[in-house]
């Protein structure tokens, strides 16, 4: 008897996840649109960097499409003195939706971010031999630049039943390469959290330029890009 009822628990869920799997795939067959708009919410409660973010998709076919993401960055914890933050975001990408059904994706992403940030804390002053010889305390500006590459995989499904919201949930690994400096404080030295592969951050720099023997601090650091996305189709 155990074994019986074991056996029709089993032949219940196979049915019920292969129906399941067949409507998802027909409402996804349905998705002829060519155009999107997309967003993030995420991109709000972002410690690092908040945003207010919008992204675009635009289908070639049912195959391959091209995405466009921009935001606008408002707030940071990215240093804990920072009193203000103003930036921006940049993501084009190229999207490959290989499966039958076209649920899910794969997509290859460039990332471009450069934030100012405005911090009031005590800055090192004319450093020698990695030793500042006394220190100021002021606000200041600081710059970051990230370029980077994302490699990302992820499944979309609707959202009620005209068609038209879908929800993306979507994860990756990629590489970000990280420029951060002071601007205008020559001579200056400020130390920058979540570093790799430091090569120097003491700036001599002028119109917020960094002289060829101080570069600023450059650093690699491994991305995990992932989240939930909100998507509408338009057309």
């Amino acid at each position: 008897m155990p074994r019986i009822f074991l056996f029709c628990l089993l032949l219940l869920l196979v049915s019920v996840t292969g129906n399941g799997q067949f409507i998802m795939a027909q409402a996804m067959q349905g998705d002829t649109g060519k155009l999107y708009l997309r967003n993030v919410p995420s991109g709000l409660i972002d410690l690092f960097d908040g945003n207010i973010n919008l992204g675009s998709e635009y289908r070639f076919n049912h195959t391959w499409s091209a995405t466009l993401d921009a935001g606008g960055i408002f707030y940071s914890q990215y240093f804990e003195k920072n009193k203000r933050a103003t930036g921006f975001l940049l993501r084009p990408g190229v999207r490959v939706y290989p499966g039958k059904y076209k649920d899910y994706f794969v997509e290859l992403q460039l990332h471009y971010k450069q934030v100012m940030y405005h911090i009031r804390d005590w800055i090192d002053r004319d450093v020698v031999n990695d030793v500042a010889t006394y220190q100021e305390f002021k606000t200041f500006r600081y710059q970051k630049r990230v370029m980077g590459v994302h490699i990302m995989g992820g499944m979309k499904e609707y959202l009620g039943r005209n068609h038209r919201l879908l929800i993306e949930v979507y994860l990756g690994l990629g590489v970000h390469f990280k420029k951060q400096y002071l601007v205008n404080e020559p001579n200056g030295r400020y130390d920058a959290p979540l570093t790799l592969g430091t090569t120097n951050n003491t700036t001599n720099n002028t119109a917020g330029n960094t002289s060829n023997n101080r570069p600023g601090e450059r650093s690699v650091v491994p991305a995990l890009p992932g989240g939930i996305r909100l998507t509408y189709r338009l057309r």
